[in-house]
């Protein structure tokens, strides 16, 4: 438990650095293209049209009820975002650890320094997916103030993941591939595309077990936000696993990476 209360205070401690680092590398990626930022905006809606043409007008896989462009804009924006962080986050260590290693601030605040370049493109696709709600009937409510729980609850988890994945990536590089694999599949079982309650021919307990899948609890909760649909206090048993799991990662994370921190360079 100490490991972690050590990470995240170095989370705090040095989290302007994180924030400087995180701006000098997107602004150094935008100079080598000549569009710059704007890929930011134009990829997550490129992102979308090519989705919502497969699966909302090819497939007509469309959740009843509800608008299907907000919907799907939720969902891929919160799971693009924790993708990402992990994916990404869980890589930056073993490839920025030179540089790192020469500074004055610790290594693991590289995964957050990562997490900081992609929030432009989950505001752009959660922003614009409530913008849309709004347009198609679902006015703000009270239940956008639990935003302020599940963005935290997005940046824990996904930072927490990301650091033990980093561990494992520093001791076996391999792993990687097997990353990207595991979240193409994890994409259309975490709802963020479909409801998987649209499909009769899946099992019930396939579908029971989403209450341990931590992508489908924060999808989830970002769509209450936008249609106003229950608070977060009354989702009972999917607040505490997700909880429980989240805690449990951070704990089994922090403590394999202060475990090796000072070994990195052997590994690399």
């Amino acid at each position: 438990m100490k490991d972690a209360i050590l990470y995240i205070k170095e989370q705090i401690k040095y989290f302007r650095i994180a924030v400087n680092l995180s701006k000098y590398s997107t602004k150094s990626t935008s100079m080598q293209n000549r569009l710059g930022r704007l890929w930011e905006i134009l990829d997550p809606l490129v992102q979308l049209a090519i989705n919502y043409l497969i699966f909302g007008i090819l497939m007509h896989r469309v959740v009843p009820g509800y608008p299907a462009l907000p919907w799907m804009f939720i969902g891929l924006g919160v799971y693009g975002f924790s993708k990402n962080v992990i994916v990404q986050g869980a890589k930056s260590i073993s490839t920025q650890f030179k540089v790192s290693s020469k500074m004055s601030y610790p290594v693991s605040i590289m995964p957050l320094t990562t997490s900081l370049g992609f929030l432009t493109e989950f505001y752009i696709m959660v922003g614009g997916g409530i913008l849309l709600a709004i347009n198609a009937g679902y006015p703000p409510t009270l239940y956008w103030l639990q935003f302020f729980y599940y963005f935290p609850a997005l940046l824990i988890f996904s930072l927490s993941f990301s650091l033990l994945n980093s561990t494992i990536i520093v001791i076996f590089p391999d792993y990687k591939f097997f990353l990207n694999y595991i979240f193409r599949f994890l994409m259309y079982v975490s709802g963020a595309i479909f409801s998987l309650h649209q499909f009769k021919q899946i099992p019930q307990f396939i579908l029971q077990a989403q209450i341990i899948n931590p992508f489908y609890y924060l999808i989830e909760g970002f769509r209450d936000i936008a249609f106003g649909r229950e608070w977060f206090w009354d989702k009972g048993m999917y607040a505490v696993s997700f909880w429980a799991i989240t805690i449990l990662i951070l704990i089994i994370g922090a403590n394999a990476h202060m475990k090796i921190r000072d070994r990195i360079s052997d590994y690399l």
